[in-house]
């Protein structure tokens, strides 16, 4: 067996070395990705799969959930409160809650949102009385053409009856 020179043994290295760093450089990396994007594929099959066999379970459930408005219940067209009955609406709340078992405590008016004209003006009804009747107060309440919303809700507990405190938002012309 005959030595091969060094400088063609150099020359096999060096171009096996140029395959190897070609291989790790360009082709293993791709297959890395390649492999990371089956990897992924798979994982969005299965997923899709779920979501298949859990769509009608979904519609379902939107379907029994959907609210439709109880008839028993008063929604009025909504209404702005007129500029001359601004004065009123304490009185026409003192009423409600008074008719409804509750001692009134205060009524507070957000004097900014009175005071900046805006489109809105921010009540906070604060009342005591029997936990049961407020479901009839917030029915009166939401029966008012003008009432925006109930921000909040806040009922403590002192000396066997409830405080309530309510923050109403009343819609009313400029």
């Amino acid at each position: 067996m005959k030595k091969l020179p060094s400088k063609n043994m150099f020359l096999i290295i060096l171009l096996g070395g140029g395959v190897v760093a070609f291989v790790l450089l360009s082709i293993f990396p791709n297959y890395i990705a390649y492999s990371n994007i089956n990897h992924e594929i798979e994982e969005l099959e299965v997923q899709i799969e779920e979501q298949k066999i859990l769509s009608p379970i979904f519609e379902d459930l939107r379907e029994k959930a959907r609210f439709e408005k109880p008839q028993d219940l008063p929604f009025p067209e909504k209404e702005v409160l007129p500029k001359n009955e601004t004065g009123r609406i304490s009185l026409i709340i003192q009423d409600i809650v008074q008719k409804n078992g509750f001692a009134l405590d205060r009524i507070v008016t957000d004097m900014s949102s009175l005071a900046a004209e805006s489109e809105t003006l921010k009540m906070s009804v604060y009342m005591i009385g029997d936990f049961m009747q407020l479901r009839p107060v917030l029915l009166h309440l939401g029966a008012l053409p003008y009432l925006s919303h109930i921000e909040t809700i806040q009922i403590e507990r002192f000396d066997g009856r409830n405080k309530v405190m309510l923050a109403l938002w009343i819609a009313r012309e400029q």
